[in-house]
C-alpha cells in the first residue's frame, strides 16, 4: 500500500442537540446571500426522517430549501408495508415545510429483474455529477431513515464528486442524523438475507484472485440484536483476525459490557477473539470511530506488509453515528489506495417491537447530530 496522507478529519466540525440550531444560524450568515440548500432524506416510517428538515426550515427561508426524497421499494411482502400510513404522514408533513415543487423523488432499485440485490449499486448511481448541485451552497444528507446499503454509497459518491471540483466552488457537504438508542432498539430488521455481501463501491480486493493469499482482518462495529447478521458476515469474510469496535464511553455506562455479554458465545467460544483486539470509540462521536478504525487498519497493513499486506473489512452493525465514522475511514483509505471493503447483510424490512403510540415521543427525545464533511472549513 502506498503511503497515506495525514488523516483528513483530524480536525472536524461536529455539533449536536441545541448546538445544531445555533450552528446553522451562524453558518447561514456566512454565505454571501446564497442561502440555497439541498436536503437529501429517505422515505420511511421513522419520524426522525423529518429532523433535518425541521432544523433547516427553522433557519432558512423555505423557498431556499430543495428536498430530494430517496425512495427504495423493499417489495410488496416487506414487513415495512405495515407502516405505509406512517410513511405517508411523514411525506405530508415534509410537503408542508417547503413548497411542493421543491420536493423531488429519486428511486433506488433494491432488486434486479433477476431478483438479485442491487441496492448499493443503484444508490451509488443516483447522483452522477457535481453539476446536479449547481447553485447550492450546501448539501445536507439526513441518514436517519436510510439503510446503510443506501447512505454508504450515496455519501461516498457525494464526497467523490465534490472532491473532484477543482475551482473551489464546490458546495459544503453535511451529514445529519437523529440519534435515539431507545428508538433504535425498538426498530428491528425482519427477513434477513441468507448471504452477506460487500457494499458497492467498497468491495476491496477480497474477491480478486491476486489478493486471495492476504490475511483478512475484520473490524465489526457491534450493536444490539445482531447475532445472526454477524455470523453470516463472518461466513462471508472468513477472517484471520477480528477486531470488534465497542461503543465506549456511551450514554449507558454498561452498554459495552452488555454487548460483550450478548455476543460472548459468538466472539469468544466460536470466533476465539482476543480481548486485546477490542477497539473503543465514543458512541456520540463519529470522528473518533473514524480515527480509531483508521489507526487500527493502518497498523495491520504495516504489520502484515511482509506477507503482502492485508485485506481490511469493516461491518457496521451499530448506531448510525458510529457507522458514519466507519464510512469516513473506508472512504479515505480507499482514496489512498488501501484494499478496504465494507461487508453488510440486508433485511427485507423493519418492524417495531412495541406499538406505534410511543414513536413520536421517542423521536422527539432523539438528539440531532450534524457533521461537516467537506467544504469551506477544510479549505
Amino acid at each position: 500500500m502506498k503511503p497515506v496522507r495525514k488523516d483528513r478529519w483530524a480536525s472536524y466540525v461536529h455539533v449536536s442537540g441545541d448546538g445544531v440550531h445555533t450552528f446553522l444560524q451562524e453558518h447561514v450568515k456566512t454565505r454571501d446571500g446564497n442561502n440555497k440548500s439541498c436536503l437529501i432524506v429517505g422515505k420511511g416510517f421513522d419520524p426522525r426522517m423529518l429532523g433535518g428538515a425541521t432544523a433547516l426550515t427553522a433557519v432558512l427561508d423555505p423557498r431556499q430549501l430543495s428536498i430530494i426524497v430517496l425512495v427504495f421499494d423493499e417489495g410488496p411482502t416487506s414487513p415495512s408495508r405495515k407502516y405505509d400510513k406512517l410513511v405517508q404522514q411523514n411525506i405530508d408533513t415534509l410537503m408542508r415545510m417547503v413548497p411542493s415543487e421543491q420536493v423531488r423523488e429519486r428511486t433506488i432499485k433494491m432488486f434486479s429483474s433477476e431478483g438479485r440485490r442491487v441496492t448499493s449499486r443503484s444508490a451509488e448511481s443516483v447522483f452522477r455529477s457535481a453539476d446536479e448541485f449547481s447553485g447550492f451552497s450546501d448539501i445536507f444528507v439526513d441518514v436517519s431513515s436510510l439503510p446503510r446499503s443506501v447512505y454508504f454509497p450515496v455519501v461516498a459518491k457525494l464526497l467523490h464528486l465534490l472532491d473532484g471540483v477543482k475551482d473551489g466552488a464546490a458546495p459544503n457537504l453535511f451529514v445529519m442524523v437523529s440519534e435515539s438508542a431507545e428508538l433504535d432498539r425498538r426498530i428491528v430488521e425482519e427477513g434477513i438475507d441468507e448471504d452477506a455481501d460487500y457494499i458497492h463501491p467498497f468491495r476491496g480486493a477480497v474477491e480478486r484472485e491476486s489478493a486471495a493469499g492476504r490475511p483478512k482482518v475484520w473490524f465489526p462495529l457491534l450493536g444490539e440484536n445482531q447475532s445472526v447478521q454477524l455470523a453470516r458476515i463472518y461466513d462471508l469474510i472468513n477472517p484471520a483476525e477480528i477486531c470488534p469496535l465497542l461503543p465506549s464511553p456511551s450514554m449507558d455506562p454498561r452498554r459495552g459490557d452488555n454487548l460483550v455479554l450478548e455476543y460472548r458465545e459468538l466472539l469468544f467460544d466460536r470466533l476465539r477473539v482476543e480481548t486485546r483486539n477490542f477497539i473503543y470509540a465514543s458512541e456520540t462521536n463519529a470522528f473518533e470511530a473514524y480515527r480509531q478504525l483508521r489507526r487500527a487498519i493502518l497498523h495491520y497493513a504495516e504489520a502484515l506488509e511482509p506477507l503482502g499486506g492485508s485485506n481490511a473489512v469493516i461491518s457496521a452493525n451499530s448506531s448510525k453515528l458510529l457507522s458514519v465514522g466507519a464510512l469516513l475511514a473506508a472512504y479515505e483509505l480507499k482514496c489512498d489506495g488501501a484494499d478496504i471493503a465494507i461487508a453488510h447483510i440486508e433485511a427485507h424490512g423493519y418492524m417495531l417491537t412495541d406499538s406505534e403510540d410511543d414513536l413520536d415521543r421517542l423521536a422527539s427525545e432523539s438528539r440531532l447530530q450534524c457533521l461537516w464533511l467537506s467544504g469551506g472549513c477544510y479549505a
